[in-house]
């Protein structure tokens, strides 16, 4: 019997009482009436076969026989309050038919899940230990779940418990089981209340795309997958995840939170090489989005052509070879296609890099980092025969009024672009391309506890020259070449006496 008319099957028979007033609420809500007539109608159309892709029509029923069950309050017979019973202690039908979905239970992959029924006892207490015979069948037209119960033990004078029921993960996915729990009175502990003394427990493994899984979400995690969910729960830690990438009350989707998720999956991915191919898909994202991917476990296969790495830089050869998710980046990146474009744009990626350090270094410089650990904190060999995008340095453009721009102009003038791309290659002639660093053409250092300037002692150059020195150091290397420069090419650089 398939998995919808079962449930109803199971519905109808434990309240056909109420029948009469569910054919009302029918006609009073028309579109509700749509809704349950499909499923009654249409039940035998859904095949074991095919119920992975009707898992939410059949839940759905259920969730509606539930609520209106939910609706009734239920009044225990009246009873001797002097006998010997026990008795779940629930007031709700819904609290009598429970639902376990594994689906709901991903992290740690737990083999069972524990359902915790409240047990009250009537009479007088006693003042001996006492057993509760607490027992399973299986409902009519359901496949049988595997729970565990363990023995139930009364103290002495305790009146309450709470039983604990393992229930195990279903052999099958997308299936229906079932079981009652119920109490006979076989132990020490006799019959209770009618009506209180069963629980009907309904056990599946069903996914199902969240509701909120479109718009944003679809855009920056992909369409939704099963395998998809798993790994984003176990990921985060958190069972529904989800939750936190849709805020209720605005009804809008958090595209902070989405696209961090995204960061973070697609870094747990990419981090190492795995055993065997990657099957879970989530998209690289443009570099407009800013997203801050860590180095994929390939980069440095290819680091010769494409240099340092910088999420902006590999987002955007992505986008270069047509786009790709995590399953087959990979391979992209392997590719023979991939190798030639990359020799196509090394070039154009190497002049981003050294601009990206300068940026780096002007940084540096406002925080007070001394110019000896820049090398350490980024670096790029620069070339002497290719013309690179500049920026002003930090201290040539003295932002915060430090004074250090008076200094720079004293030796070399106004800043002009051109004419610093000459004073860089000028230098690094000098000391040689695998060792020179940028910022040092200009040895200053931001002193935190007195806010303004200091001379950085770093030595600095094949000179190892330190402070005002180097300074004087690099003024006399780029006077000497830029008078050597025929009249109409050379740059205004001051006389100054040294």
């Amino acid at each position: 019997m398939e998995p919808a008319k079962k449930i109803l099957s199971v519905a109808a028979k434990k309240y056909s009482s109420k029948l009469d007033v569910f054919r009302s609420l029918i006609r009073i809500f028309e579109p509700m009436k749509a809704i349950v007539l499909y499923g009654a109608e249409h039940y035998n159309q859904i095949t074991r076969d095919d119920m992975k892709n009707k898992a939410s029509c059949i839940f759905g029923i259920l969730c509606f026989v539930l609520l209106f069950m939910s609706c009734e309050k239920i009044e225990p017979e009246r009873y001797n309050k002097e006998a010997n019973g026990a008795y779940f202690d629930y007031d709700y039908a819904t609290d009598f038919d429970r639902m376990v979905n594994f689906a709901d239970h991903i992290v740690g992959n737990p083999d069972t899940v524990t359902v915790a029924l409240k047990v009250k006892l009537l009479g007088y207490l006693k003042e001996e230990g006492r057993t509760l015979a607490v027992k399973t069948r299986a409902i009519e037209g359901c496949e049988l779940a595997d729970v565990v119960i363990e023995e139930v033990m009364f103290a002495n004078n305790e009146y309450e418990k709470v039983v604990e029921v393992k229930v195990c993960r279903p052999k099958v996915e997308d299936v229906l089981y079932a079981v009652c729990i119920y109490l006979d009175g076989s132990g020490d502990i006799g019959a209770g209340i009618k009506g209180k003394d069963e629980i009907n427990l309904y056990v599946t493994e069903s996914y199902e795309q969240p509701i909120v899984w479109y718009s944003h979400v679809s855009t920056y995690l992909g369409e939704w997958e099963r395998a998809k969910h798993i790994f984003l729960a176990q990921h985060t830690g958190d069972d529904h995840f989800y939750l936190r990438l849709y805020d209720e009350e605005l009804g809008i989707h958090l595209y902070d939170s989405i696209i961090a998720l995204n960061v973070s999956a697609v870094n747990a991915l990419l981090a190492h090489k795995p055993a065997d191919s990657i099957s879970i898909d989530l998209p690289i994202l443009k570099e407009s989005d800013y997203p801050d991917y860590s180095e994929p476990y390939f980069w440095n296969d290819h680091e010769s052509l494409l240099g340092m790495y910088r999420a902006s830089k590999f987002c955007r050869f992505v986008l270069m070879m047509g786009g790709s998710g995590t399953r087959d980046v990979a391979t992209l990146f392997a590719s023979e296609a991939a190798r030639l474009k990359m020799e196509e744009v090394a070039g154009d990626f190497h002049k981003d890099d050294v601009l990206y350090m300068l940026n780096e270094y002007y940084a540096y410089a406002r925080v007070g980092y001394p110019i000896a650990e820049y090398k350490d904190l980024c670096w790029v060999e620069m070339k002497s025969d290719v013309n690179y995008t500049v920026r002003i340095p930090y201290w040539w453009e003295d932002p915060h009024g430090l004074g250090t721009a008076g200094i720079v102009k004293r030796y070399f003038g106004e800043y002009a672009d051109d004419k610093y791309q000459f004073m860089l290659k000028t230098i690094m002639k000098e000391d040689g391309v695998e060792h020179f660093v940028a910022a040092s053409l200009f040895p200053f250092i931001y002193d935190k506890t007195t806010g303004t300037y200091v001379w950085d002692n770093s030595p600095l150059g094949t000179r190892q020259l330190a402070g005002e020195a180097r300074l004087k150091e690099c003024y006399r290397l780029i006077k000497a070449a830029n008078d050597r420069r025929p009249a109409s090419r050379r740059f205004d650089i001051p006389e100054v006496e040294l």
